[in-house]
C-alpha cells in the first residue's frame, strides 16, 4: 500500500514538474517573441511634393532617396514618395507635417513663410549673386538662422535645395525691358516680399497654387508666371506661354522638411542616416538641376517657345526697381535680420 502510494505521489510530482517547465518554456517564447517583434517594428516615411516624378528632385527623391535610407536603415525605414500634388499642395503638406499625418516633404521656403515668416527674406530680389553664394549661406549660418525657430511650429529643416534662379513665362509678348511687364497680371507664390517684388516690376500679381498654375495660364486668369527652366519645363506650362524671358530677378529655394514630432520620435542613428542621405540628396539635386537647365530651354525652343535673355542694362533695371522692395522688408523684418541679408548678398562675393 505504502509503495502504491508512493508511486502515484511520484508520478504527480513528474506531471507537475513536466507542467511547470512546458509553462516557463512558453512564457519564455512568447517574451521572446515580443521583443522580436519591437526590435523588427518598420519605420514609415511619407515623403509628399508637389513636383512631377520627371523632375529633378522628383526623380532622385524615386531613385536615391527612397532607396538608400532603406538600405542605410538596413530595412528600419519604409520610404513611400508621393509626387505630383497627390498629397495636395505645398501648403497642404506643410500643415501635414504639423498634424503628424506625414513625416516629411519638399517644397518652397516661399510658401513656409505662412508658418514662420523669416523664410520669407531669402525671397528677396537679387540677395544671391550666383548659385554658388546661395549654396555656401545657405548651407551655413544664415540657412541655418532661417530654420531656428521653425520646431516651434512642428517642423524641421533638414537641408536645402533648389529650384534655380526665377525667369518670366508669359502669353503676350517677349520681355525685354521693365515697361514691358507693365499691368501683366503674374502668378506669384504666397509670400510678401513675391507680390512686393511683382508690384515693383509694375505687375499685378496674383497667389495661385501650384497645383492649379497650368489651369490658371491655360485660361488666361493670369497672362505669365516665374520658374526655373526645369519647373517650367517638366510641369508643362511652356504649352500655354510662348515667351521666355531668362531674367533671374530671384533664387528660389526649397527645403525638405520633416514632421517635429516625428522626428522626436527617431533614434539618433536613424536621424543620423536621413540626414546622410538628405546631404548626399542635396548635392545632386543641385548639380543636376544646374545641368539640366540649358537641355531645358532648348527642350521648350524646339517647342516653339521664344526665348530671349535680359540685357545687363535691362537687369540693372529690374534690380534699381527693387530697392524699394528692400526697403519695404526692414519693417516686416527688422533691422538686424535685413543687415545679415546685405553680407550675404555680398560676403561670398568674388
Amino acid at each position: 500500500m505504502k509503495k502504491k502510494f508512493l508511486s502515484v505521489f511520484m508520478a504527480v510530482m513528474v506531471l507537475f514538474t513536466l507542467t511547470f517547465a512546458l509553462s516557463a518554456c512558453k512564457d519564455d517564447s512568447d517574451s521572446g517573441s515580443d521583443s522580436d517583434a519591437s526590435s523588427d517594428e518598420v519605420i514609415v516615411m511619407k515623403i509628399g511634393s508637389t513636383v512631377s516624378d520627371d523632375s529633378v528632385a522628383g526623380s532622385l527623391l524615386l531613385e536615391f532617396i527612397e532607396p538608400e535610407i532603406e538600405k542605410r536603415s538596413n530595412g528600419r525605414i519604409d520610404v513611400e514618395i508621393y509626387n505630383n500634388s497627390v498629397l495636395g499642395g505645398d501648403r497642404e503638406l506643410y500643415e501635414a507635417l504639423q498634424l503628424g499625418t506625414l513625416e516629411c516633404s519638399c517644397g518652397p521656403l516661399s510658401v513656409l513663410t505662412n508658418f514662420d515668416a523669416t523664410f520669407g527674406i531669402s525671397d528677396l530680389p537679387f540677395l544671391y549673386e550666383n548659385a554658388e553664394i546661395a549654396d555656401a549661406a545657405l548651407d551655413g549660418e544664415w540657412g541655418a538662422k532661417l530654420a531656428e525657430n521653425l520646431p516651434e511650429q512642428g517642423m524641421r529643416v533638414i537641408v536645402y535645395v533648389e529650384n534655380g534662379y526665377r525667369n518670366i513665362s508669359n502669353s503676350k509678348k517677349p520681355i525685354t525691358s521693365l515697361a514691358d511687364l507693365s499691368g501683366m497680371k503674374i502668378r506669384v507664390m504666397e509670400s510678401p516680399v513675391y507680390l512686393s517684388t511683382w508690384k515693383a516690376l509694375g505687375t499685378n500679381p496674383t497667389p495661385i497654387a501650384f497645383s492649379e498654375l497650368y489651369t490658371a495660364l491655360q485660361n488666361g486668369t493670369v497672362d505669365g508666371q516665374d520658374n526655373g527652366p526645369g519647373l517650367t519645363y517638366t510641369s508643362k506650362v511652356y504649352e500655354v506661354q510662348p515667351y521666355y524671358t531668362v531674367s533671374e530677378q530671384q533664387y528660389a529655394a526649397s527645403a525638405n522638411v520633416v514632421s517635429e514630432a516625428w522626428w522626436q520620435s527617431l533614434s539618433e542613428e536613424d536621424q543620423a542616416v536621413i540626414t546622410e542621405v538628405f546631404e548626399e540628396y542635396r548635392d545632386l539635386q543641385r548639380a543636376k538641376n544646374r545641368e539640366m537647365e540649358s537641355e531645358y530651354i532648348a527642350l521648350m525652343e524646339e517647342y516653339g517657345v521664344q526665348v530671349n535673355y535680359l540685357s545687363d542694362e535691362a537687369k540693372a533695371e529690374f534690380k534699381e526697381a527693387c530697392q524699394a522692395v528692400w526697403t519695404e522688408m526692414e519693417a516686416t523684418y527688422g533691422e538686424e535680420l535685413m543687415a545679415l541679408a546685405r553680407e550675404v548678398s555680398t560676403k561670398y562675393a568674388k
